[in-house]
């Protein structure tokens, strides 16, 4: 049948039948296959992205539990110091609280310059007795954040006192996108080298980020060395 026309060419259904397929033609359906299900299934995961984190948070705390805390014995008035822009106050009192003050079991105990500074009282002295009387420091970055001058001291106040101590007890919590131009290199630098929360819209990835924010409440900071294994480039960073 080689150069038939093909106007010439009969053939019965039981001979297309009976004539195997190529290799060319197997090796283009299985790459064809291959492509469809590599590409459906990088469709369900940006899909179900959320409930991946989610159920991988659940394994991750079922491997390896809870550390303790060392630092359980000291004195702290506060489980937390929430570091945040006055524009994202009604969040914090809206949404933050109730989560941490009223929904958990046992509630932590949040100290905000709202309600729990002195009026009248110097603000450096302000934010280093809320720093050292608090277990943990909560960061709320937003680009108002980013942008605010006391905001920036007070994160280079935690971070001074994260070296002083040698305890990370810093949380890092991104509620959106951060313009690169807000991006400055104390910042730029933490969220490099540290495992930050991102608040989502989201329902299932705002459940994550409650559990994960609760887990790190509850657990000892770590060591410096760990969470920040180039010591001469924090310095060099808040110098």
């Amino acid at each position: 049948m080689y150069k038939t026309p093909l106007e010439a060419l009969q053939l019965s259904p039981e001979e297309c039948l009976s004539r195997p397929l190529s290799i060319e033609l197997w090796v283009n359906l299985g790459l064809c296959s291959l492509q469809l299900f590599v590409t459906l299934l990088v469709c369900v995961a940006y899909r179900c992205r959320w409930h991946l984190r989610l159920w991988f948070f659940y394994l991750c705390t079922w491997l390896r539990p809870i550390p303790s805390m060392k630092t359980k014995e000291a004195n702290f008035k506060f489980d937390l110091f929430v570091s945040h822009n006055e524009k994202d106050a009604a969040w914090v009192k809206n949404v933050l609280l109730p989560e941490l003050e009223v929904h958990s079991q046992p509630p932590f105990k949040v100290c905000l310059y709202s309600r729990n500074w002195l009026a009248g009282r110097n603000i450096s002295e302000s934010i280093v007795e809320s720093l050292t009387l608090s277990r943990h420091t909560l960061l709320l970055v937003t680009n108002a954040f980013a942008k605010s001058q006391w905001c920036q001291f007070e994160m280079t106040m935690a971070q001074h006192r994260l070296i002083e101590t040698d305890n990370d007890n810093v949380v890092l919590a991104v509620m959106e996108d951060i313009e690169p131009i807000n991006l400055n290199p104390r910042l730029r630098l933490m969220m490099k080298r540290k495992v930050y929360l991102q608040w989502t819209d989201d329902e299932v990835g705002r459940r994550l980020f409650w559990k994960r924010l609760k887990q790190m409440l509850q657990s000892d900071g770590g060591s410096l060395v760990e969470a920040f294994p180039q010591r001469d480039e924090l310095r060099s960073a808040l110098a």
